[in-house]
């Protein structure tokens, strides 16, 4: 009980939800005790889905702010999502996602329902459906 109601995703609906009603400095503040708690950096403008897994509690996750992340999916630790060179070109993920530990999925990438993205790998195009990325950069291994 105590593991369910103080978890990432917890705190980020709580600070959306805040924030989509356009409460001013409460979600910035949740976002912060987020940040000190669980070394995390996920902001209250990202739109993800509530049933999205962080496995080890978002440890070391950092996510763009204009980043969507469809449901069921898993992202572990040390993964960076976000854009790239300064450009606010956000990544979308699908359902059902596997994105292994320290993997970074940057720019504007869609990646599709099913993918899973290899630990370490560095994905700056499109992953299609049920595909499998890995490497530096990443490459689909399987379709």
């Amino acid at each position: 009980m105590f593991r369910r109601i103080f978890n990432v995703i917890t705190y980020y609906i709580i600070a959306n939800k805040l924030h989509r009603r356009k409460v001013p400095i409460l979600p910035k503040i949740i976002c912060k005790l987020m940040k000190w708690t669980f070394a995390c950096n996920i902001p209250y403008t990202a739109t993800i889905h509530r049933s999205v897994i962080f496995p080890h509690n978002a440890l070391g996750v950092v996510i763009g702010h204009d980043t969507v992340i469809g449901e069921n999916t898993r992202i572990l630790q040390n993964v960076t999502i976000g854009g790239r060179s300064g450009i606010r070109a956000n990544p979308v993920i699908g359902s059902n996602v596997l994105i292994g530990a320290g993997a970074c999925v940057l720019g504007d990438v869609k990646i599709g329902n099913g993918a899973k993205i290899g630990a370490n790998a560095v994905v700056i195009t499109d992953v299609p459906d049920n595909a499998i990325a890995v490497g530096v950069p990443a490459r689909v291994i399987i379709k």
